[in-house]
This record gives structure tokens, sequence and C-alpha cells, in this order.
């Protein structure tokens, strides 16, 4: 893995996070296997389904409209130093307002159950309130109990119920 290449990444005892930037994210979309080459790392994250690749197409565009605030809601690559597969996701969905923003994660089912999560997010939530967040909310599945113990162990509490369950945590 080349941490050279990976401007604003950061590390927990296992992972490497690091954002996409305009330019990586074009080279991610256009030509995975150049990515993969030119970072050092294996793809092995969340299928790449038309859901996920047309979200990166536009999320290209959002970075390029607005690269000063892209770490805000651009998805930050979880790599697992070890190996250097590309395991999942996480980022904030928005630009904070009065300190206050929403994230999301993923990660391939195969990496699920050794705590990768829960020690992404909580490097995460550290990274995000050195940026002046104060406050985050996540919502997930009512049946997708393996993420609420991810908020709930990362100390995240249950706010309401509106079809999902939304959680909150005070930075």
């Amino acid at each position: 893995m080349d941490r050279s290449k990976m401007p604003d990444s950061f590390e927990t005892e296992r992972l490497v996070l690091f954002p996409y930037t305009q330019e990586n994210l074009a080279l991610f979309n256009n030509d995975l296997p150049r990515f993969e080459e030119e970072y050092g790392v294996v793809y092995r994250g969340e299928e790449l389904d038309h859901l996920l690749t047309g979200f990166l197409k536009k999320l290209e565009d959002e970075i390029a409209a607005d690269p000063e605030n892209y770490l805000f809601f651009t998805e930050f690559l979880i790599v697992l130093k070890e190996s250097g597969h590309v395991i999942g996701s996480i980022d904030f969905k928005y630009i904070p307002k009065d300190g206050v923003t929403e994230l999301g994660y993923g990660m391939n089912p195969a990496y699920e159950g050794h705590g990768y999560m829960s020690e992404a997010l909580a490097a995460f939530l550290a990274f995000g309130k050195s940026l002046g967040i104060r406050r985050v909310l996540a919502d997930t599945l009512p049946d997708n109990i393996r993420s609420q113990r991810v908020l709930q162990r990362c100390g995240f509490r249950f706010l309401k119920e509106d079809g999902n369950l939304w959680w909150e945590k005070e930075l």
C-alpha cells in the first residue's frame, strides 16, 4: 500500500482509512485494476453493483464542484494494513450544519464479525471531531442488528424510529 499517494488518510491499529479525491475516484471509476496497482490495494469492498457505481460517478462530480469541503461527503475506503484489501467504506453524508452531520458505512460481509467497522468508526468519529463536528446522526434498518451493535459499541444512543432506527452521538 502506497500511503504517500493517500492525502488526508489516517490509520488505526489494523486499518488505513483514505478518502476518494477527485483524481483517485476518477481512476477507480474508469480503471479499477490500474487504481489497485497505483495505490497498492485490492478492492474487496461492497459489491460494485449499478447503484454503487452510479453513486461513485455522481460523487466524482460533487467533489469537483466543492473540492474544499470534500472530506465532509467523500467516501473513505477502509483498508486492512496487513493485506492491502479494501474491505468497506465510511463517510459523512453532508457538510455539517451547526456542527451536525450524518454518517454512513458499509462493508463486504466476508469481513464482518472481526471488529473492523467498530475500529474504523471510532477513528472516523475522532477525525470528524478534529474537523469541528459536534454531533453525528446515523440510521439503520430495524433488522440490521450488526450495524446497530457497531453504533452502540461506539457510544451512539437510540434517538427515534420512523421506519428506520435513528441514532446519535455527541462528540
